[in-house]
């Protein structure tokens, strides 16, 4: 299979989307590019076509015709498409995990379909039906917008997925219906009785969406993610899904990665009904067998959350620490689970836009998890919310940024209270100045008291011990105790100096080259920093470079008088072992070590390098079950390197 890319992928789909619209525009007298434009777009769109050999049906260059059937055929499956058991609990998807590594998912709510491919051509395609047989949906499927007609694979595919209309889709064809006709009742029904329909040119105009969750033949066979990962690559829509190990640290965010996938299937428009555990390890889950009913290498998890509708009163916007200006929603006073609810979080604007949200609109609600409050979905939509032109807390500025397809608001004012207490929080922490005690609470009380405007402004604090120690929650042996810790911190590194800076795109790693390139010397680095072009350090793009140039233009004064409070210490090498060159990626659970930070700090002070992901460039992958199938062992093993584990890394280093 040709590794076509995912950029590429994206912009087959923005030519399509321009494309379709400066035509529509044109065939409505609206013309909205020149044909000089037009052709140029046309000819880039049939030459990326060609290269990636994936096409889409509503492609322009593309004459997809519509027909009326007689008749949807009955076919024969050649795969059991089978539902699967249910549970309610986390501790179910637990005990089912077991051991084994697995793929979490979301559980889209719609018409399971799959689809059939041979030669990169989609030669069928067919509902669930009884599991053993099910309609013949091959002429609708074909007009499936984002189901591509011809893929640049030429073995057998078969994929299965989720047929869906989505909440946008669903609320629209409900306004347009006519006066007195029944309004449809919840996207799955819709979409049911759309897939199947005679006339495709119907059907087509409801905008259906493919989702895929499951290679069934074809791809790589040995893994569910990769095989998933591999399909987009095709110009498949996948899943949102999470890989899970049963480790204790997945265990413990089980919760939260449920969270996720709902927020994800939101974001998306994804109608959904709950998750999906399914082994990873797709042999093994297969080896297990199945029911009359259900497969065993899979698992549904439904979320249960009981809705409530209640009305929207007000969109708040808070400034957080790093500058991102987060919505909540505040809705009338509503009883869940015996607990008053009136605030849920809205997570970014692409969040408010998917819910057409404005105030007064009927809203229902519910406990992720019986526990966060979310809004579930909007039934007024009326959009009519409105985007704040000024920070809440500062007054200030703000941008829009798109990250990722989902849009942000930002305060851009530095001087906001609000930033400068998360970057008082981000220097005082371990990582960084490491002052004991010193807490965000306090880190705030000292920001209302205007004693605290600055990094240096810390170091001056004893001017204020006596006054202190007079205010409710503090006294002697507190503010003592604090003013130690700020003295204790005066003794530091530079890796850690400059990563307490906050400076834009320089983290914890970053720091540390940066420190090692300068031989842990503050005075060279003051010297030299400037005029240093970082690019020569390993991993250092442009951006990194630029961002860290321009802290120090604007900087560089600020920061050597906040210099003179520290005494800088060298970093010793230890044990003479060089590791110069050697990168390092550690996953999966420690036996040997106290923490991963530990293991971290070891492999640099010999001159090595950690990074969170594996690559070509990776020397060592530190996993202590060798033989996993995770992800990062499995592309380890694709690219020939080492995986050790912590006993092969000590003896390494003895």
């Amino acid at each position: 299979m040709r590794d076509v890319g995912l950029d590429k992928i994206k912009r087959l789909k923005e030519l399509i989307e321009i494309l379709n619209n400066a035509s529509n525009a044109y065939y409505n007298s609206t013309s909205i590019m020149t044909d000089y434009e037009w052709d140029k777009l046309y000819d880039e769109l049939k030459a990326l076509e060609k290269e990636t050999k994936i096409i889409y049906p509503d492609s322009p260059t593309q004459n997809v015709g519509y027909k009326v059937l007689d008749e949807i055929k009955e076919v024969k499956h050649n795969h059991l498409m089978l539902s699967l058991d249910k549970c309610h609990t986390e501790q179910e998807l637990i005990d089912f995990a077991k051991d084994k590594n697995c793929i979490l998912s979301v559980k889209a709510d719609g018409l399971t379909t799959s689809l059939h491919y041979i030669d990169g051509q989609l030669i069928g395609a067919e509902t669930r039906g009884n599991g053993v047989s099910g309609s013949d949906v091959l002429e609708n499927v074909l007009n499936i917008k984002n189901v591509p007609h011809t893929i640049p694979y030429k073995e057998e595919l078969i994929i299965d997925g989720e047929t869906i209309i989505d909440w946008n889709t669903f609320n629209k064809i409900n306004e347009n219906l006519p006066a007195g006709q029944d309004k449809y009742k919840h996207p799955r029904n819709l979409v049911s009785g759309t897939i199947t329909m005679l006339d495709t040119n119907i059907a087509a105009s409801r905008n259906m969406r493919f989702i895929a969750w499951r290679v069934i033949k074809g791809l790589n066979e040995k893994s569910v993610f990769l095989g998933l990962k591999e399909a987009e690559k095709l110009g498949f829509e996948i899943i949102p899904m999470w890989t899970y190990t049963n480790k204790s640290t997945d265990k413990e965010n089980l919760s939260a990665m449920l969270s996720d996938l709902q927020d994800k299937a939101n974001e998306l428009d994804i109608p959904y009904d709950g998750a999906v555990m399914a082994y990873d390890n797709i042999e093994y889950g297969n080896s297990l067998g199945r029911t009359d009913k259900f497969f065993r290498h899979s698992i549904s998890y439904k979320y249960d959350d009981e809705l409530f509708e209640t009305t929207l009163e007000d969109i708040e916007w808070n400034t957080s620490k790093t500058g991102l200006i987060n919505p909540v929603a505040k809705f009338k006073e509503t009883v869940i689970d015996g607990a008053s609810v009136t605030r849920a979080t809205l997570h970014n604007i692409s969040y408010i836009e998917n819910l057409q949200l404005g105030i007064g609109d009927k809203i229902r609600i519910y406990k992720a998890n019986k526990i966060i409050p979310k809004v579930h979905d909007n039934l007024t939509r009326s959009n009519t919310w409105k985007l704040p032109n000024k920070c809440p807390n500062c007054d200030g500025n703000v941008e829009v940024h798109n990250e990722n397809g989902s849009k942000t608001l930002h305060c851009i004012n530095d001087s906001c209270s609000a930033k400068l207490l998360g970057k008082l929080t981000h220097f005082c922490s371990k990582n960084a100045i490491n002052i004991e005690g010193m807490s965000e609470a306090t880190l705030q009380f000292l920001i209302d008291k205007e004693w605290v405007k600055s990094f240096k402004d810390i170091y001056k604090l004893d001017y204020h011990r006596e006054e202190w120690r007079k205010y409710d929650g503090f006294g002697f042996k507190s503010v003592d105790k604090l003013l130690d810790a700020i003295e204790n911190s005066r003794k530091i590194t530079l890796d850690k100096f400059i990563y307490a800076l906050s400076i834009p795109l320089i983290g914890r790693s970053a720091s540390k080259d940066i420190a090692k390139f300068f031989d842990n010397d503050y005075e060279k680095f003051k010297k030299y920093g400037i005029v240093t072009h970082y690019t020569q350090i390993d991993g250092f793009g442009e951006s990194m470079n630029n961002s860290l140039h321009q802290w120090l233009n604007e900087n560089h004064i600020i920061m050597e008088e906040l210099a003179k409070e520290f005494y800088f210490e060298k970093k010793n090498k230890s044990n003479g072992v060089d590791l110069s060159g050697k990168i390092f990626v550690i996953t999966g659970s420690l036996l040997h070590y106290k923490n991963r930070d530990e293991l971290v700090s070891i492999i640099e002070s010999m001159g090595g390098k950690v990074s969170g992901s594996v690559s070509s460039k990776t020397s060592f992958l530190i996993n202590n079950d060798t033989q996993s199938s995770s992800s990062k062992n499995q592309k380890a093993k694709q690219l020939n390197i080492p995986i050790i584990s912590e006993q092969d890394f000590i003896n390494m280093i003895s």
